[in-house]
């Protein structure tokens, strides 16, 4: 086990008694909340800019809005515990703060078994790791490393389930396929090869046990050594059996059940049977947004920036059918015919691109600020979008408008 040294820092903040904020009230939030307590550190409060958080409290602290930090002396050490770092870093910025760290080696190897923070240390391990790579995209010139956070492997567009408000856009699907794995082979070897590493390749469809040869691309993708891991997202329609069993058995693999309740049919049989074969998993309710439709809203630049800043999945890139997309929204809705093709949103891996062009194609993807063409389809994914009901299940597929 890898021995943990606290930060030059958290002395100096244990004896100065300056005020220190936690920037993001989430789960980072949280972990740095009880690191910082655990190492005699007081925190002064934390901030978030989602207005949901604003005016409540967090482990017995209050959420200020951001604009509140102002009352704060210039000299305030704040955490930025959420993954909008750029933004966040500029914004304390223009308001004077000079103080501002991120939370990698605060949480890096902290021995968090036994603490109160509502998460299981297999969270609480992908959390800090995602949180450190996070950081690591943040601080990325054209020059360093190319790594990702992220890659979502899209092996089916079929779902045992079929929820109204997919933000994967699942509802729309018709005649839903398999992926061709010879073309996804291929693909995911030519982004490997043209980059530095990534922190977690997540398996996906619509359900991946749909694909009853899942297991092709699982062993795939946990046999590259730039990966760490390699994470399924299954809905416990489902239990695997025979290659689609054996092949979660991998140290890299994490099984990721999305608890629907009474739809999520078999998901004490999938817990029994993940833990009688020893394979890593966790189980989380999840919470979804009003983020499931394909509608063209008139919207200025401006405006989508700002959308694209702001969403909760702009450091995610999604593989489907042999292109490389910025956002599941984006990689969906286009691959339905429902949003325009616009080349500069697409790496194109069925090209002939390759070498320091696809690597510089998908630096420009994966770094960049500014709207998607799908963004104006789009509702929004952020603090700002309305929570729904999540899995209101429907007979027919929804209509293409």
């Amino acid at each position: 086990m890898k021995t943990y040294v606290a930060p030059d820092l958290v002395a100096e903040l244990a004896a100065a008694g300056r005020a220190v904020v936690l920037f993001g009230a989430g789960d980072i939030g949280v972990l740095a909340h009880e690191a910082l307590t655990r190492l005699g550190v007081r925190v002064t409060c934390f901030a978030d800019g989602r207005q949901s958080k604003q005016g409540q409290t967090l482990r017995g602290l209050d959420i200020w809005a951001p604009e509140r930090l102002a009352e704060l002396p210039a000299d305030s050490h704040i955490f930025l515990c959420g993954n909008y770092l750029t933004t966040m870093t500029a914004r304390l910025r223009a308001m004077g703060f000079s103080e501002i760290h991120d939370c990698v080696a605060l949480l890096d190897g902290f021995d968090f078994r036994g603490s109160d923070t509502g998460m299981d240390l297999v969270l609480i391990e992908r959390k800090i790791a995602l949180h450190k790579w996070e950081c690591m995209k943040a601080g990325e010139s054209a020059e360093e490393p190319l790594v990702l956070k992220y890659l979502d492997v899209v092996v089916t567009e079929a779902c045992s389930m079929k929820c109204q408000d997919c933000s994967n856009l699942m509802q729309y699907y018709t005649k839903p396929r398999h992926s061709d794995l010879d073309l996804l082979d291929s693909a995911v070897d030519r982004i490997v090869a043209a980059i530095d590493g990534i922190y977690e390749f997540r398996v996906l469809g619509g359900e991946p046990f749909v694909n009853p040869r899942v297991h092709r691309v699982i062993r795939k993708l946990t046999g590259y050594e730039q990966v760490q891991k390699v994470v399924i997202y299954t809905n416990a329609t489902i239990v695997p059996r025979g290659d689609n069993l054996d092949c979660l058995r991998h140290e890299k693999v994490v099984v990721e059940i999305t608890n629907y309740g009474a739809h999520s049919r078999k998901h004490d049989e999938l817990v029994a049977t993940l833990r009688e074969n020893g394979v890593t998993h966790l189980s989380k309710i999840p919470v979804w947004t009003d983020s499931g439709r394909i509608r063209f809203v008139e919207r200025s630049d401006a405006e989508l920036d700002d959308m694209f800043r702001n969403c909760c999945v702009n450091d995610v890139l999604t593989l489907l059918n042999g292109k490389l997309y910025r956002c599941p929204f984006s990689a969906n809705g286009t691959n339905l015919g429902a949003i325009p093709d616009d080349p500069a949103d697409v790496v194109d891996l069925t090209s002939d691109t390759s070498g320091a062009a696809l690597r510089a194609g998908i630096r420009r993807l994966y770094g960049r600020t500014t709207h998607l063409r799908a963004c104006g389809y789009c509702n929004g994914r952020d603090y700002r979008t309305p929570r729904i009901e999540p899995a209101i299940q429907i007979r027919k597929p929804l209509p293409l408008v």
